[in-house]
């Protein structure tokens, strides 16, 4: 802001008499009781509704801006400045404050858009931006996960809204996935059919369809068997890490090869 803008503003709070100041001290702090006796109705009146925690806290603290906006534009008249110097005033700063501000701003406004559409809530599990874990926290600024080795982690909003968001809580259920190998020597159905006994016999599966058990390739050192079954989404990790365990023991004490990458050399004797 140049000279020109400022001199009025400047020569007007100079020539201000002692009345003047306190009328407009008394005025302030009239409206400062008021304005926080409006937020707490307003607050009350929303904790009633079905609105979202994290919404309504938002919609608290911007008719707190507001009311505080008001009341210093009330205060200003109190003084005699003008409103076109207030308005000259307020958009030097806001165009300041907001260049200051951007990256907090396109976060705010993806907090918005998660609040709003709502891919997500607290308690779900989630991928966003490269990282994955519980939702604990949704506000304007960061979203909050915890990791399942207890790490917190605060992921700004405004990339997460332009990410990518995969939530493995939605279903309430998620499949699992299995890739077993078998020997080329082996009896390939008789090891499904291993295969599908140890799989469904886990009470963490699905009763409702028998699960996927197919040869799915012949790779270059074993037949590749894979196996899909559903689960709860919170019994996924650990039921996939179990059956691991039990089709292994269950292959080997029936006699099937669990082979290993192998490379043979062949050796040729010159001449």
């Amino acid at each position: 802001m140049d000279n020109s803008t400022l001199q009025p503003f400047l020569e007007r709070l100079s020539s201000m008499s002692i009345d003047t100041l306190i009328r407009t001290a008394l005025v302030a702090l009239v409206g400062y009781v008021l304005v926080r006796v409006v937020v707490a109705l307003i607050r009350r009146a929303l904790n009633r509704t079905s609105l979202d925690h994290a919404i309504s806290r938002s919609l608290v603290a911007l008719c707190r801006l507001i009311l505080y906006f008001i009341l210093f534009t009330i205060c200003m008249g109190q003084l005699g400045i003008s409103s076109t110097s207030l308005v000259t005033l307020l958009g030097v700063f806001g165009l300041a404050l907001s260049l200051a501000l951007q990256d907090t701003l396109s976060n705010i406004a993806g907090g918005l858009f998660v609040l709003t559409t709502k891919p997500y809530k607290v308690g779900d599990y989630v991928e966003a931006c490269g990282m994955e874990g519980t939702v604990q926290y949704i506000g304007f600024i960061h979203t909050i996960l915890t990791t399942i080795d207890n790490k917190t982690i605060y992921l700004p909003n405004g990339p997460v809204s332009k990410d990518e968001i995969v939530n493995y809580s939605t279903q309430g259920r998620r499949q699992l996935e299995l890739n077993i190998g078998i020997g080329y020597e082996d009896d390939s159905a008789a090891a499904r059919a291993l295969i599908a006994q140890v799989v469904q016999a886990d009470p963490r599966v699905e009763k409702g369809a028998p699960p996927f058990v197919k040869v799915w390739e012949l790779g270059p050192s074993a037949v590749q068997i894979k196996v899909r079954a559903w689960t709860s989404a919170a019994d996924m990790i650990d039921a996939r890490c179990d059956l691991y365990e039990a089709v292994k023991t269950a292959l080997q004490q029936n006699g099937f090869h669990i082979p290993y990458p192998q490379a043979q050399v062949h050796l040729t004797k010159l001449q």
